[in-house]
Order: structure tokens, then C-alpha cells, then sequence
């Protein structure tokens, strides 16, 4: 019989995968879309690209927050430190990963993806191609989403590691 730490565990891993699994779709992404430079399809790409990632990480940041705080508290861990229990070293610098990685959702990501969706739905609207300025701000946008996934991909490495 399946214990809660192992269903936690497998649904913290699959919500990793996919936020891991990201990075493979900004990349195909990155690819249609400038394979359909200046044509309409281009900004159908654009919108689709940061829905697929907001979605995506929204399914998988929640659910590596709450698997991650639901596993600290079954296996009596503590959170940086705080609570009187132990935080071994490789989690607590995957609990600071996980800060920075919040910082660069909040402060980087959502603005900008928001901000630049409103941006090609209008134009998409308006019956208009995508401008330089939005490709700028995509690209932009792609270079703190990369960001993201090395930070991303530093955890998984820390959890499998798990140096001391």
C-alpha cells in the first residue's frame, strides 16, 4: 500500500518534470515562431507560447510549493531553518532556489508575459502583424524564462544529489 510521502513524492516529481519539460516547449516555440516570422501565424505562436508556459508553470510551481511544504512536514523537516527542525543543507539551498525562483516569476516573468500578451492580442485583434518591439520583448521574456529553468533544473540536480 502506497504511503502519502510516496504519493507527495511522485506528484512533487511529475510537477518537476513539467516545469523542467518547459524548456524543451520555449524552445520549439522559439523555433515556429521565427519560422513564421512576419506571417499571421506568428502572433497566434506568441499568444500560444505564453499560455503554454504560464499554464505550465502555474500547474507546477503550485505544485512543487505545496508537495514540497507537505513533504517537509511528514518527513519533519524544517523550512530554512525555522521551526526548530532540521534542514539539511542540499534542501535548504533548494528552499532558497525556490525564492529565487518565485522573485523571478513575480518580478520578471508575469509583468513582462502579461504585459506582452495584452500587447499581441491587440494586434492580433487589429489584424496586424507582430512588430520588432514585441519580437524584442518575447525574446526578452525568453532569456529570464531560460533563467528560470537553469534555477529549475539546479533544484532537481539538488534533490537527486542530495549533498550534505
Amino acid at each position: 500500500m502506497l504511503n502519502i510521502r510516496t504519493i507527495l513524492l511522485v506528484i512533487h516529481i511529475i510537477c518537476a518534470g513539467l516545469w523542467i519539460a518547459q524548456f524543451v516547449t520555449t524552445i520549439v516555440f522559439e523555433r515556429l515562431i521565427h519560422a513564421n516570422s512576419g506571417k499571421p501565424a506568428e502572433l497566434t505562436l506568441m499568444l500560444a507560447q505564453i499560455r503554454v508556459s504560464s499554464t505550465a508553470g502555474m500547474i507546477a510551481g503550485n505544485g512543487i510549493l505545496l508537495t514540497g511544504l507537505a513533504l517537509i512536514a511528514t518527513e519533519h523537516l524544517g523550512f530554512l531553518g525555522i521551526g526548530g527542525s532540521v534542514t539539511p543543507l542540499w534542501l535548504f539551498v533548494k528552499q532558497i532556489v525556490y525564492i529565487i525562483l518565485l522573485i523571478i516569476v513575480f518580478v520578471g516573468i508575469n509583468p513582462t508575459a502579461s504585459r506582452l500578451q495584452k500587447e499581441i492580442s491587440a494586434a492580433a485583434d487589429g489584424g496586424t502583424l507582430a512588430t520588432a518591439e514585441m519580437r524584442l520583448q518575447l525574446n526578452r521574456l525568453r532569456m529570464i524564462i531560460y533563467a528560470h529553468d537553469a534555477f529549475v533544473l539546479l533544484n532537481i540536480v539538488m534533490a537527486v544529489a542530495k549533498f550534505n
